[in-house]
């Protein structure tokens, strides 16, 4: 590409120019509706298995929840770490240190997805049928759909990484057009294997990795022809940068400490479901399936505040990011109290469209209700953190993570062994969750993510 039709590009989706919210607005719409297409790949899946595979398939696929989150935080925070040093090399007008990023960014996604395949193919028996103590009328399904999907995850290395390149630049609008590809391709292959051929398990696995492979696809298609000098089919761009790969990596871990050791967490929690019998596995994948939407807007907001302060950052208007930060977490605040108006108004509706009743459905939906509540300040918190890890400020992010889990976790253990019982689940959020947030809003206060720039103008 001429470095001139690079910087009008680069101009086009230019985060550092006009008012600050309706910058970060207009980046995050799209954000949010790829956020919503690729949630319904699991919500679909969950919902045809629930309806006409049965509860116990249902349930096989949905403690499996955490197990996959963590996989899947392995692709996203590679894209995340590529997304944020590549956007500081946007706003300082870097093309050079732009192309050279990109290209190891896909030859790392490249190698660390063959990787995690291997990693979770020869692991998924001690997880699943060891440490996560699955009964064994679920054991099989669980290991058909983790393994089948697991196959997946080089895709969605592939696709997070190029993503991560395309909303560095602001560009999220191809998301949707991605992920709507994959969305489409779920749901039909979902319907023809599961109802029509009987597949059962395997063929909501199938139609899961087959959607990401076509996302994947999209998006490296849409990439190409958008930014030829990012194109690894060429002899010439198919260099790996050490520097490059060092800085990503000074990224890209401490993101996936925070995001693994939350999901981590989540697998401990799961355990402690799976103790309590099928009504709260149950209950507690159906909350789980809701939940995923309630977070769609928090963290596409997220992502465009991380996006929007790595430009800004790269080209030194720190001043600017303050600004869209305080306008971005009122309206995340104002966002998250309507949806927990709606949440807690068709709690037990939302979840029944999983196929669940009785003592599952009223577990599952206390747990809703409380969990909507609290995501008043966690949304806060979310947009908080986009602005340290745009910043550069990652390690912080990730020790409010830590201290996140541990008191998740030791919480709803001692809990457990009180008269609260299998209500531990729900209880141990409110104390986690406000730590995360003083945390997260004390660094932003105190301005020191102004000194973790990776690059400068």
């Amino acid at each position: 590409m001429a470095p001139e039709r690079m910087i009008i590009i680069m101009r086009k989706n230019d985060l550092t120019r006009g008012s600050e919210w309706p910058a970060i607005f207009r980046f995050s719409l799209p954000l949010m509706g790829a956020s919503l297409l690729q949630t319904l790949y699991s919500f679909v899946d969950s919902v045809i298995v629930g309806n006409f595979v049965g509860e116990t398939a249902f349930a096989a696929i949905g403690l499996l929840a955490s197990s996959i989150m963590l996989v899947n935080m392995f692709c996203s925070s590679l894209g995340n770490g590529v997304s944020i040093v590549t956007a500081q090399f946007v706003g300082a007008g870097k093309e050079k240190d732009v192309r050279e990023t990109a290209v190891t960014a896909q030859i790392l996604s490249l190698a660390a997805g063959m990787a995690v395949v291997t990693l979770c193919l020869l692991g998924s028996y001690p997880l699943i049928g060891g440490f996560l103590q699955t009964p064994d009328t679920m054991l099989a399904y669980s290991l058909q759909y983790f393994r089948i999907y697991s196959v997946g995850l080089l895709f969605q290395f592939i696709y997070n990484v190029c993503y991560g390149l395309l909303r560095a630049h602001g560009d999220s609008k191809g998301a949707l057009l991605f992920l709507l590809t994959g969305g489409i391709l779920n749901v039909a292959l979902d319907l023809l294997l599961v109802i029509v051929f009987h597949m059962e398990v395997i063929g909501a696995a199938l139609a899961t990795i087959v959607a990401q492979a076509g996302s994947a696809a999209a998006c490296v298609i849409y990439m190409y022809r958008r930014y030829p000098s990012f194109d690894l089919r060429k002899r010439e761009n198919r260099l790996f940068h050490r520097l490059k790969a060092r800085m990503i990596s000074s990224v890209s871990l401490p993101i996936l400490c925070q995001t693994s050791v939350l999901s981590i967490g989540f697998i401990v929690l799961q355990r402690l479901v799976n103790t309590f019998g099928p009504a709260s596995i149950e209950g507690f994948a159906a909350e789980q399936k809701v939940e995923s939407f309630i977070h769609i807007i928090p963290g596409a907001l997220n992502s465009a505040m991380s996006s929007f302060t790595g430009q800004n950052v790269g080209a030194g208007q720190l001043e600017r990011v303050e600004r869209g930060f305080r306008k971005t977490a009122l309206a995340g605040f104002l966002v998250s109290a309507a949806i927990a108006v709606f949440m807690i108004a068709f709690d037990t509706r939302l979840l029944s469209i999983f196929h669940i009743s009785g003592e599952g459905l009223a577990r599952g939906a206390a747990h809703l209700d409380l969990l909507v509540l609290f995501m008043l300040p966690q949304s806060v918190y979310t947009i908080a953190a986009g602005l340290l890890q745009g910043a550069g400020d990652v390690k912080i992010t990730a020790f409010s993570s830590f201290l996140n889990l541990f008191i998740r976790v030791t919480s709803a253990y001692l809990m457990a062994r009180t008269p609260i019982g299998f209500r531990a689940l729900w209880w141990s959020l409110p104390p986690a969750w406000t730590a995360n947030f003083l945390i997260n809003m004390l660094r932003v206060k105190s301005g020191k993510w102004k000194e973790k720039a990776l690059v400068r103008s």
